[in-house]
């Protein structure tokens, strides 16, 4: 095996080649680079489940997945006992009644090429309808405002899953319409299936489009020259609580309730990179 980078300093990250960035990757590093060390380059996994209430989110937000994929390739889901699980289902099917017309094409992964930039972006639904391509991303993790906790006031379009997401589509978008999208014509919604709704809608330009590949190229470029001796955890400590290597780090155990509260991680749960 080849790799990307130099194998005389082990301080540095040693890139297999054909290694793919995702945006949770991308986001992993940016949460703690020790952490993308072990998972993407040492390939450590974590293997057990989180505790109960965590792993009961996950598996309805992964059933919902599921019979989202089937719904919109035309295929008729089984018989759905679960209540909650059956609203949300039925409010995605309100929402989204099938068109005809329109072209559908869900759990779709995208990859690209570019220098550098070796990219995998995997979509929920990519809907072509009207010479537009819109990104939908299912959002089952934090469905209902808790009063006692302070709201998400950042756009999604800081989000590494927007940038990663509409870069790579505008990148590659001659395979999807048969030609090269231009940017205006390209949205990236959030969607939530109870209470159902659209969370927020961004419509792309060639202005983000430039400024989204200077910030991928720019993380990258940061991921491969990385000098692990200069590593200190203390720039990085947030994170920790709900880390898998907390115990490796700081001889403590994850925090369950704060994993429960991170969407960010429990979306990296559900995509194994």
């Amino acid at each position: 095996m080849t790799y990307m980078g130099s194998t005389a300093d082990k301080n540095k990250n040693i890139i297999p080649e054909g290694f793919l960035f995702t945006q949770q990757s991308l986001t992993t590093f940016a949460n703690c680079p020790l952490k993308f060390r072990k998972r993407y380059i040492e390939n450590l996994k974590w293997n057990s489940y989180p505790d109960g209430d965590v792993k009961k989110r996950l598996d309805m937000g992964n059933d919902f997945h599921l019979i989202a994929h089937r719904y919109f390739l035309g295929i008729m889901d089984e018989h759905i006992e679960d209540a909650e699980l059956k609203r949300w289902v039925e409010n995605l099917k309100n929402s989204f009644p099938i068109n005809k017309d329109y072209v559908y094409l869900p759990e779709y992964k995208i990859r690209m090429a570019d220098n550098i930039m070796r990219l995998e972006a995997n979509y929920d639904l990519l809907l072509v309808k009207n010479g537009k391509i819109e990104i939908w991303d299912w959002k089952t993790h934090s469905l209902r405002p808790d009063p006692d906790k302070v709201q998400r006031n950042t756009s999604f379009l800081k989000k590494l899953q927007t940038i990663v997401y509409v870069f790579v589509l505008k990148e590659q978008s001659k395979l999807i319409s048969g030609e090269d999208a231009q940017s205006h014509l390209i949205s990236m919604n959030y969607w939530q299936p109870d209470p159902p709704g659209t969370i927020e809608k961004i419509v792309y330009s060639d202005e983000r489009h430039r400024l989204f590949k200077e910030e991928i190229q720019s993380r990258v470029v940061r991921i491969m020259d990385f000098d692990y001796g200069e590593f200190d955890k203390e720039n990085y400590i947030e994170h920790c609580k709900i880390c898998e290597f907390n115990w490796f780090c700081n001889n403590k155990k994850v925090d369950f309730k704060a994993m429960e509260d991170d969407e960010d991680f429990l979306d990296s749960l559900r995509w194994e990179d």
